[in-house]
Order: structure tokens, then C-alpha cells, then sequence
């Protein structure tokens, strides 16, 4: 018999449930960015490609946000070999999430460059 008692059982599973959520979480708000730099490009007027870039931009900080709590909780248990199955495979995810948000950072620089070389409107 465990001698966990079920508040600390509780703890321990919302917390994996935390890991894990927030690595859905940052996939999510990445394939958001992608799509909104996607809208971002496509957009013919300037109007619409900077909202488009700005909600990029938004979602592209959540994932940063969601990365930084993974690394957070994650380092609080060990460093990968360390860590017990299923959670062992979580530093590669992270590294490929990390590689991720690096290329979607200067897909957002190139984009905000090339809508800052076009004028927004005309007086």
C-alpha cells in the first residue's frame, strides 16, 4: 500500500497534467503564429498585415511564455535521463519547440520588416 496520501497523489498528477498541458499549449500557440504570419503575408492591405503580424506576435509571446513554464517545471524534476518514463522524451520536445521558436522569431522579424518598408496609408 502507497504512502501517498490522495491530496499529495492529486499534486503529483495535476502537476504532470501541467507539463503536459503546457507543452500542448506552446505547440498550439505556435501553429497559431503560423497562421497569423501566413494571413500576414498573404494580406494585401497594410491595415490587415499589421493586425495580422500583431496577432502573431501575440501568439508567438504565449508560446515563449508556455516554453518558459515547461523548462521551469521540468527543471524542478532533472535533467533528462533522470526523468521516468513517459517524461524522459520531454527535453528532445522541448529542444524541437525551442529549434521552432527560434525559426518563427525571424519569420516575424522578416515579416515586420517587409511591412515596415511599405507604406501604411496615404494622407
Amino acid at each position: 500500500m502507497s504512502s501517498e496520501t490522495p491530496t499529495e497523489t492529486t499534486q503529483e498528477t495535476s502537476y504532470l497534467d501541467a507539463i503536459f498541458a503546457a507543452l500542448r499549449s506552446a505547440g498550439q500557440k505556435l501553429d497559431a503564429t503560423r497562421t497569423w504570419l501566413a494571413s500576414a503575408e498573404a494580406a494585401g492591405t497594410p491595415g490587415w498585415r499589421l493586425q495580422a503580424l500583431s496577432a502573431a506576435r501575440n501568439a508567438h509571446g504565449e508560446a515563449r511564455a508556455y516554453v518558459a513554464d515547461l523548462e521551469a517545471r521540468l527543471g524542478r524534476l532533472g535533467s533528462g535521463p533522470e526523468l521516468p518514463p513517459p517524461l524522459d522524451v520531454l527535453p528532445a520536445r522541448l529542444d524541437a519547440i525551442r529549434t521552432d521558436l527560434k525559426a518563427t522569431d525571424e519569420r516575424l522579424l522578416r515579416v515586420a520588416a517587409d511591412a515596415a518598408s511599405q507604406p501604411v496609408g496615404q494622407a
